[in-house]
């Protein structure tokens, strides 16, 4: 899943225009084999694929224990992966600075926080009930300040705190004079 996810970063942040990551995003959103048509780019008429595959074979073992019901919080904790990702490409490509409670909104999201404990969570036997999945993936006050913390770390440590911090600096007026 680690391996999935540095793909997909990679794709939204180095490789796609946005034509061509508005079409992937749509396909995840749908979880279509019939979509790889539709796909511009070579790289992503293999990637697409090769993410349905996985998905269907985690989907196929699960089934097998009865707890395919997994399979669809994984594919829904991805798709939104992707649509923050998504909302990230659409402003760089327009060059806007969102407004720091903007950029946090989708910033929890795109941390991968979620994708990734949805993920772990899937095989884990019958330790894991469906209202956990239904918890992970809701909007609950524990999961958003943990969220928070590790994106905050994230962002702390790389690159990513020139745009939080500049976020931060707009909205609230905020200049690095006397610094």
């Amino acid at each position: 899943m680690t391996a999935i996810m540095a793909i997909t970063d990679d794709i939204y942040n180095a490789c796609g225009t946005i034509e061509e990551l508005e079409l992937l995003t749509e396909a995840i959103e749908r979880w279509d084999a019939s979509c790889i048509d539709q796909l511009l780019a070579n790289y992503l008429k293999w990637f697409y694929p090769a993410l349905l595959d996985f998905y269907e074979e985690i989907e196929e073992e699960m089934a097998k224990q009865g707890k395919s019901y997994r399979v669809h919080y994984a594919k829904e904790a991805m798709t939104r992966q992707v649509q923050s990702y998504f909302v990230e490409a659409k402003w760089l490509n327009q060059e806007y600075i969102p407004t720091f409670d903007e950029y946090m909104s989708n910033a929890l999201v795109s941390s991968c926080h979620t994708v990734l404990i949805t993920a772990s969570l899937v095989g884990m036997g019958d330790l894991v009930t469906e209202e956990a999945f239904q918890w992970l993936l809701g909007r609950g006050k524990m999961i958003r300040a943990s969220k928070l913390v590790g994106r905050l770390m994230d962002d702390i440590v790389s690159h990513e705190f020139e745009q939080c911090g500049e976020c931060y600096m707009k909205q609230c007026g905020v200049t690095t004079g006397g610094l």
